[in-house]
């Protein structure tokens, strides 16, 4: 009979293919136990891999559209909060307006009318993640340029006053001068208004969902926001002081009417904001449903039986530590302990 010999080096490496192969589908079990899916999802899927890869882009894309729905909000949330400020200062200006008699509106309202001019200003140059929420579509520019000495626009409304007969109007001349069309109408819309704003007519547009575009902005250039800022300008710019009672009558007059204008129209802005907050608001719910739909589907393709994962890791272990120690006990086999 014929015996092979069998070295001790020999039985050391047996063990060692081996055990690399356990510890590395130890090392794929545990990252599927991390992540919850096939570490190779396309060697699992084979020609199901596309489909998977399709579901996942298309959750891809709901959770962009969420991403932008939340700057979206912001954008509107912050602009709300702006046309609240600017409607309180109109209202509570009108109020000061009307309370008071005749004889003492123009002092009033001028002092009033000059703060919030400036305030008017500064909140229309509000911004919200680096964009200016009042320029429409020009979010790049803060859209409004401050009133008062060196500015365009009070050039041009001087001029005009003056060219309309200036602190020698009467009560005619002083109600065509403001009304809708005339001379200082004209500076508040149109060519005369860019010397305000930078802001685009145009607001800007957002897709909510895979189906559906809202309306997220508003514009420095709506007609109740150069409603508002005629009337602070005729009630603190014209020196109405150095003019007759009655063409201060026509004047303050005019101012009360352009403040409730304005205040109209504000709230009407801030109804379309909101309307467009509550589209969101639904369109973020069917994204989540959306997306839920499309995780599930996923999983049922990609996931692992977490169950079998983990025992068949256990057995994996339990072979290795048995191959560490008779892979030991080889090598301490010596001739020498048997001489």
């Amino acid at each position: 009979m014929r015996m092979n010999a069998t070295s001790t080096l020999s039985l050391w490496n047996a063990p060692r293919s081996s055990v690399q192969r356990m510890e590395t589908e130890i090392a794929r079990g545990t990252k599927e136990l991390g992540t919850g899916r096939y570490a190779d999802v396309g060697l699992q899927l084979g020609s199901g891999t596309g489909l998977a890869l399709g579901l996942r882009q298309q959750s891809a894309e709901l959770q962009a559209l969420k991403d932008g729905n939340a700057n979206a909000s912001l954008r509107l949330s912050t602009s709300q909060a702006a046309l609240q400020q600017i409607q309180a200062a109109a209202d509570s200006t009108l109020k000061a307006l009307v309370g008071v008699p005749s004889a003492n509106r123009v002092g009033v309202v001028r002092d009033a009318a000059t703060s919030q001019l400036a305030a008017l200003t500064a909140v229309l140059n509000t911004t919200a993640d680096g964009q200016s929420i009042f320029g429409g579509t020009n979010t790049a520019t803060a859209p409004m340029t401050a009133y008062g000495t060196g500015s365009a626009a009070k050039a041009a409304i001087d001029a005009a006053f003056a060219s309309a007969g200036g602190t020698t109007m009467n009560a005619a001349q002083m109600k065509s001068f403001l009304a809708d069309g005339g001379p200082l109408d004209t500076l508040f819309s149109g060519a005369g208004w860019q010397n305000w704003s930078k802001a685009s007519d145009t607001t800007l547009d957002s897709r909510v969902s895979l189906s559906e575009t809202v309306e997220t902005s508003a514009t420095a250039n709506a007609p109740a926001v150069r409603r508002l800022a005629m009337a602070y300008v005729v009630a603190s710019g014209l020196d109405l002081s150095r003019l007759p009672a009655e063409v201060q009558d026509v004047a303050t007059d005019r101012v009360a009417g352009l403040l409730g204008e304005a205040s109209k129209g504000l709230v009407a802005i801030q109804a379309n904001l909101g309307r467009s907050q509550a589209r969101i608001t639904d369109a973020n719910t069917r994204l989540d449903a959306q997306k839920t739909l499309l995780s599930k589907q996923v999983l049922s393709m990609e996931g692992i039986d977490e169950a079998e994962t983990k025992t068949r890791i256990d057995q994996l272990t339990t072979q290795v530590q048995i191959s560490y120690s008779l892979t030991a006990q080889l090598r301490q086999l010596s001739l020498v302990a048997y001489l």
